[in-house]
């Protein structure tokens, strides 16, 4: 095989997919290294080993190689066969409970300390940024996370240090990330260049009534993306607003038995519908059916995919205090994390007209400087390869 421009470590989503796997980061990748091999960059990608797909195939002109399984050794099994490949730079993607839960978070330090011994170049691209000093028992309640949050604190603090200190580069997606991340390289989330799909189409295929606002979740349900604070917003709008929320059950909480999707669905208003997990090819027509998509994350630790969705497919967005202040949305996209406050937002979005065209507006102002193409020459320049 040729020797690639670089090694990608990553969650990848099944064989011609964009939105599948069990994580966004796959998409992420997926988005990531096609982008690349555009450019003119040769790409393999270390997978996790998921049922039915074969250990080494192409996915358009990528390489997939499926070589970690989920626990322990798999980010020193990842870069391992990262080093194998003979890249030049080794870009592992990197979430805290990303590669298998708590037991496999000390991983990384192996894992980076064998790439920088190889001679590589190790580029880390920091997903989830938490500031230790905000990790309290509400953060440890809100995510899960059964650890005193002492505890919990110091090993953020650990595991930022380590990266910190094993990369020769590190990125985050947000400027707000580089305050917490010394040192940190920004490169923002890409947007997709999609076909957009036909409205009153989209709608016709999936139900939704044309004479009601349809306000979007959108991806996995988990605790900390302020869906019960949506869910009181469209009880109190009433019928003319139709909540749908979109996404499967986070799979970490499925596997640690939570009944969060199903507390959810229990306290769900009559004009709030569930989809369940949405296929890949039907995430376009989510997204062209919704009149606005709704991202109220009281404490974000990431960049939004959804919002980088809606920002493709043109759907406007309202936005929590902190993501606003995170992603530099304007205060026309912002929603005050109250109820009430949410369903008036709702309300004169449903009457259509000047505040509908004004959130549109301004929620494509952010789009700027975000494609694909752009993000995978910053990316090249920092790896050090001329595509």
């Amino acid at each position: 095989m040729t020797r690639p421009d670089v090694a990608l470590i990553s969650p990848f989503p099944p064989l011609g997919e964009r939105h599948g796997g069990w994580t966004g980061v796959a998409s992420y990748s997926a988005n990531l290294a096609g982008a690349l091999t555009d450019a003119g960059a040769r790409v393999t990608v270390l997978a996790s080993t998921e049922d039915g797909e074969p250990e080494v195939a192409r996915d358009g002109t990528t390489e997939v190689r499926r070589v970690w399984k989920r626990g322990p050794a798999a980010l020193p099994a990842a870069a391992a066969a990262a080093r194998a490949t003979g890249a030049p730079a080794v870009h592992l993607q990197h979430e805290l409970f990303l590669y298998g839960g708590p037991a496999a978070v000390p991983g990384i330090v192996p894992a980076l300390a064998g790439v920088r011994a190889g001679r590589r170049r190790a580029v880390v691209t920091m997903h989830h940024v938490v500031d230790p000093g905000r990790i309290d028992a509400s953060f440890t309640r809100t995510h899960r996370v059964r650890a005193p949050a002492g505890l919990v604190r110091a090993g953020v603090h650990g595991i930022h240090g380590a990266i910190r200190a094993l990369a020769g580069t590190v990125v985050v997606h947000e400027p707000a990330f580089a305050d917490v991340v010394a040192g940190a390289e920004v490169v923002p989330h890409g947007i997709e260049m999609p076909e957009r799909a036909d409205r009153a189409a989209a709608r016709g295929e999936l139900g939704i009534p044309e004479d009601r606002l349809c306000a979007l979740c959108f991806g996995f349900l988990a605790p900390y993306k302020g869906i019960e604070l949506a869910l009181d917003a469209a009880r109190l709008a009433g019928d003319g607003v139709q909540l749908v929320v979109a996404g499967g059950e986070h799979p970490r909480l499925v596997a640690e038995g939570d009944p969060y999707a199903q507390r959810l669905r229990d306290a769900a208003p009559p004009n709030a519908r569930f989809t369940g997990f949405v296929p890949d090819g039907d995430v376009a027509k989510w997204f062209a059916a919704a009149d606005v998509l709704l991202l109220l994350y009281p404490q974000p630790f990431a960049a939004s995919g959804p919002l980088a969705l809606a920002l493709a497919h043109g759907t406007p967005a309202l936005v929590s205090p902190a993501l606003a202040r995170m992603s530099g949305a304007p205060l026309e996209m912002v929603a005050p994390l109250e109820p009430h406050a949410i369903a008036a937002r709702l309300a004169e979005l449903a009457g259509g007209g000047d505040q509908r065209a004004r959130l549109r507006e301004r929620s494509a102002a952010l789009a700027g400087g975000r494609s694909w193409p752009e993000v995978a020459r910053r990316h090249l320049e920092l790896y050090g390869v001329a595509a």
